[in-house]
């Protein structure tokens, strides 16, 4: 009799615990898919107010107030709660090691406006980062308020890798992003977690936001052959060397700007002011300028293009990870290792060893070896590319090929990893 209860009682926890993931989940698929289309809307509005700059030059002094209006606000939002600061992915580390003590409600609120307001204005920041905060705080609200016995690991991890996973419409990457950057193992309770939270907020957002892929409308793929793997051997190696040329610039611009003497407050506003006047000037550079992914599709760009194209999303992205605004990195590696892979393959179409049907394969190619030398997560790489093109992309040797070489170059030239990188430095 007293086995039967015990078993009772065991089961009941499980479904219990089992039913607080569906939960967990649930929020988070209804959180990041409104974060997206608040990143959206905002995004509509900003392009509107900077594309009428074009005939009425005046407007150029509102836009830049608007902006320096934008960065006081996260920047107040910042010295309330320094844990809304930057991607949020090492914020979530530090949860799971208890290294850092967080608010969560408060902190997932203020997370949300800021990031919402620096991508939306334009800035080149990504949503993945803030999604995957958001998706742990969550995480860590559920388990609080559920007063689970299950470790609040296991609901921070679980629902923070939902929340990639939905920003993306890629649940097999979230799940794999989960295992290989933020448990760093599986076992059976990291896997039934990580499944059961990812795919109930999936399902969840498909339901209430709409299934697509987060590329749409991808050309189909040129068929490659056995004789182009030297040709993708040269691509894994520029990739590569982006990759470590990327973290460096990124990660370095933080000591940078500690060097700078001038007030917190002013220093923290060049991003917005620099970022402005550029989309001014260029407005094909606003926020992560995912469309540059399809420039090979849309007619030929020059080369001088590409590389100018490539620098500037570094130097903004560096501006605005240096400040530390509220923002993600991922999507601009993912932009600027297309831009790596287009710049590469025109140029072999110039020396005739490439045929321009296939620059827009190596741009999809270049996402995946950026993604993986400076992440270093070569696996999640490649489904990720795999379910942002809504499996378009069926070329596995070569997509394999340039992300083994491009993440082994990142590990000749020792260059670590982005975002443990990024947590060592907090740690300090």
């Amino acid at each position: 009799m007293r086995k039967a209860k015990l078993r009772y009682s065991y089961k009941s926890k499980e479904l219990s615990t089992i039913l607080s993931f569906v939960l967990t989940g649930i929020i988070v698929g209804l959180a990041i898919g409104f974060f997206k289309k608040a990143i959206g809307f905002v995004s509509a509005r900003m392009i509107y107010l900077i594309s009428l700059v074009k005939d009425r030059p005046i407007y150029a002094l509102g836009i830049i107030i608007l902006f320096i209006i934008i960065g006081t606000i996260i920047y107040f939002l910042s010295k309330k709660d320094p844990n809304i600061n930057g991607s949020g992915i090492p914020i979530i580390y530090g949860m799971l090691d208890n290294e850092f003590t967080v608010d969560s409600p408060r902190t997932l609120i203020r997370k949300f406006i800021a990031s919402t307001l620096a991508i939306g204005s334009g800035l080149t920041l990504g949503r993945e980062g803030p999604s995957v905060q958001i998706g742990g705080l969550i995480g860590d609200i559920v388990h609080k308020i559920s007063k689970s016995k299950e470790n609040k690991r296991y609901f921070i991890g679980s629902a923070a890798g939902a929340g990639i996973a939905v920003a993306f419409n890629a649940p097999i990457a979230g799940m794999l992003f989960t295992v290989e950057e933020i448990f760093k193992k599986t076992d059976r309770k990291v896997f039934l977690s990580t499944a059961i939270t990812i795919f109930t907020a999936i399902i969840t957002a498909d339901i209430a936001f709409g299934n697509h892929p987060a590329l749409l409308d991808v050309p189909n793929f040129e068929v490659m052959h056995l004789s182009m793997i030297g040709i993708l051997i040269i691509l894994g190696i520029f990739v590569g060397l982006s990759g470590v040329f990327f973290n460096y610039c990124v990660i370095g611009s933080k000591s940078v700007y500690k060097k700078i003497n001038i007030n917190p407050y002013i220093k923290y506003l060049i991003p917005f002011v620099v970022t402005a006047i550029v989309l001014m000037i260029d407005i094909d550079l606003f926020a992560s300028s995912e469309d540059f992914i399809f420039l090979a599709t849309k007619g030929e760009t020059s080369l001088l293009k590409l590389i100018i194209f490539y620098f500037m999303k570094i130097f903004l992205l560096s501006l605005a990870f240096g400040a530390g605004v509220s923002g993600g990195s991922l999507v601009p590696l993912l932009v600027i290792g297309s831009l790596v892979g287009n710049i590469v393959a025109t140029s072999l179409v110039m020396a005739g060893l490439l045929d321009p049907s296939f620059i827009f394969v190596f741009s999809i190619l270049g996402m995946c070896g950026h993604f993986s030398a400076i992440v270093r997560a070569p696996i999640t790489a490649i489904i990720l590319v795999l379910e942002m093109t809504g499996g378009a992309f069926e070329y596995l040797l070569g997509i394999s090929i340039v992300s083994l070489i491009a993440y082994s170059i990142a590990e000749i030239c020792k260059s670590k990893p982005f975002y443990e990188h990024l947590y060592e430095l907090m740690l300090k």
